[in-house]
């Protein structure tokens, strides 16, 4: 875990890179787990479903909730359908929650990877990989007056 120094003496010093068992007196850690979903497109087809809008919404909730997290969304193929179909995802939450685009994080995988992902995924040509990093979050510090 990495939390700020919460000293009385120096409350802004660097950073304090270590394993707690504990959580400091004037702080609090929340550990927000990672996120993972797989939303199914049609075939050749970019248009956001119900059921995709309904994971979608659940995604735009958390990072609406939770300003530290971002979203990372992977996509197999290539193409213009692809970057149709990114973008699209993009935009809805984007839009949506009035997320900041730079915590949505696009990313196209190597065509090693995509081998490596063929073998547990029958619809890969469909699927994108929606995926929320763990973070962790230092809760406000009244006493000190920062996070």
């Amino acid at each position: 875990m990495a939390i700020h120094s919460f000293s009385k003496t120096n409350p802004i010093s660097h950073p304090l890179i270590t394993e707690l068992n504990y959580y400091p007196e004037q702080g609090m850690l929340v550990a927000f787990p990672t996120h993972y979903d797989v939303i199914y497109f049609e075939n050749d087809s970019s248009q956001l479903t119900i059921n995709m809008k309904t994971i979608l919404n659940n995604i735009g909730y958390l990072l609406d909730t939770y300003k530290e997290t971002y979203l990372v969304i992977t996509l197999h193929t290539s193409g213009d359908l692809a970057y149709d179909r990114l973008y699209s995802v993009v935009d809805y939450i984007a839009m949506q929650f009035k997320i900041e685009q730079e915590r949505i994080q696009i990313m196209l995988t190597s065509q090693e990877e995509t081998k490596h992902y063929k073998q547990y995924e029958k619809n890969w040509k469909n699927s994108t990989e929606l995926i929320m990093p763990k973070t962790i979050i230092v809760t406000y510090d009244p006493e000190l007056g920062m996070y």
